[in-house]
């Protein structure tokens, strides 16, 4: 029998046949889809302002860069493939599109559980550099999210200026961005929340595709049930069809578009028919 919180969800979402909805245990907000549900220890104080090193070409960062490179890909990826079965999907279509994704891309995935940038970059086989909340960069978890490619965005001018000059020379590179438009990590959530714009921005900015990710769930059976909670799900990674921008069209109208495209995909590939929340989030009121 589904539990209260299975049976609130079903009636805010209409799956496709066969499409596994988890229950780990988890009350979600049905109110404020940018509510955060892991809190983060400050451990650090440090001022992202004009003044903190959002793009860091030291040797130091170098080495620590590609140490956390070697934890990220054997690590977590014996974490992942064990205690998440890890499966991949659609790997095919970063070979498809090897010439159109030469000068970059800007990945978006659904923000479900603590290790999915690490699971992103194995699929890629690539380093990526993410976008992400402050907190992050001065909690317990500090060191690895820096060196993992993490660049907090920050909420002062002066830092916002040097935050965009950072990806503005990430691009002169040709690195690959990826961004979690959903803003908050809902472990294990199934519907896919509303989308905020700095992904589809950077789009349109730097004339590069959108290329969509969902992390979906399968039911723990079999040796799995060895390696972890019966109620935390088996995970599979699906790399989708890129959408790409048309900068000839007005910037808010093409950034629009390329949101609404990208939150229809990411349903569609997440097995559902029918989501709660609408693509985009304003105070209650659609865009």
């Amino acid at each position: 029998m589904p539990t209260e919180r299975i049976a609130t969800i079903k009636k805010m979402l209409k799956l496709k046949k066969g499409i596994y909805l988890p229950d780990v245990g988890i009350e979600y907000p049905t109110d404020d889809p940018y509510k955060r549900l892991v809190p983060v220890k400050k451990v650090k104080d440090i001022a992202f302002d004009a003044n903190y090193t959002y793009l860091d070409d030291s040797l130091s960062f170098k080495i620590q860069h590609f140490l956390n490179d070697f934890i990220a890909f054997v690590h977590l990826y014996i974490v992942n493939k064990i205690v998440y079965g890890m499966h991949y999907r659609g790997r095919e279509i970063l070979k498809k599109y090897r010439k159109e994704f030469s000068n970059g891309v800007v990945s978006i995935c659904n923000h479900c559980y603590r290790y999915d940038g690490a699971a992103i970059a194995q699929a890629f086989r690539r380093h990526i550099w993410i976008p992400m909340l402050k907190d992050h960069l001065a909690g317990n978890d500090a060191w690895l999210l820096k060196y993992f490619g993490g660049i907090p965005v920050p909420d002062d001018l002066g830092g916002m200026r040097k935050f965009n000059q950072a990806f503005d020379e990430l691009h002169r590179r040709k690195q690959w961005i990826l961004v979690f438009p959903e803003a908050r990590n809902w472990y294990f959530y199934k519907p896919i929340k509303p989308f905020k714009k700095g992904a589809f921005s950077m789009a349109y900015k730097y004339n590069i595709p959108i290329l969509p990710i969902n992390i979906s769930y399968r039911k723990r059976t079999g040796i799995y049930r060895l390696f972890g909670k019966k109620e935390t799900p088996l995970l599979t990674l699906t790399i989708g069809e890129p959408i790409f921008p048309d900068i000839t069209r007005p910037h808010k109208d093409e950034v629009d578009r390329l949101l609404r495209e990208s939150h229809a995909a990411m349903c569609e590939m997440a097995g559902i028919e029918e989501n709660p929340w609408p693509p985009f989030w304003n105070k209650d009121k659609e865009l």
